[in-house]
């Protein structure tokens, strides 16, 4: 299983109908919990999850070219391709539950409720490359070094 494999900022997982993959990458920053890239076909999306103290529920937005810096709400709105909670699965339970913190043992999975939809329906759609609308649910697959 994914959990015994290595730490979430590490770790790769792949989604399969368009064959998309979640990469997390270490933080660096206290102000975010995770970085992760999206990628497939000419689509590299770069994403973060914040933990949100008043719901208790991470925060995650993933982006295309966002401008550096300080920015406008409707600056930072334009570049969204999606927002939602990103969720783990633990496959042999079939346990559901947030991400856990950076240096927590990645899940077996990573759901991102509505990415295929958002980037379907993104400017990015007819410029991606991609083949299939992705689906949500993203597997492990690896663990980087």
């Amino acid at each position: 299983m994914a959990a015994e494999r290595c730490a979430i900022e590490k770790a790769v997982f792949v989604e399969a109908d368009a064959g998309t993959v979640l990469a997390f990458k270490p933080v660096g920053s206290a102000a975010v919990s995770h970085l992760f890239t999206v990628t497939g076909g000419k689509l590299k999306l770069d994403g973060h999850v914040m933990y949100d103290e008043e719901s208790r529920r991470p925060a995650g937005m993933i982006m295309n070219n966002c401008p550096e810096g300080d920015v406008t709400g409707a600056e930072l709105r334009a570049c969204t391709i999606w927002t939602g909670v990103p969720y783990a699965l633990d496959v042999k339970s079939g346990h559901i539950d947030i991400l856990g913190a950076e240096g927590s043992q990645a899940p077996d999975a990573v759901l991102l409720p509505g990415i295929g939809p958002a980037i379907r329906h993104s400017k990015l759609w007819e410029k991606g490359g991609l083949k299939q609308v992705p689906w949500d649910l993203y597997e492990f697959k690896e663990c980087k070094a």
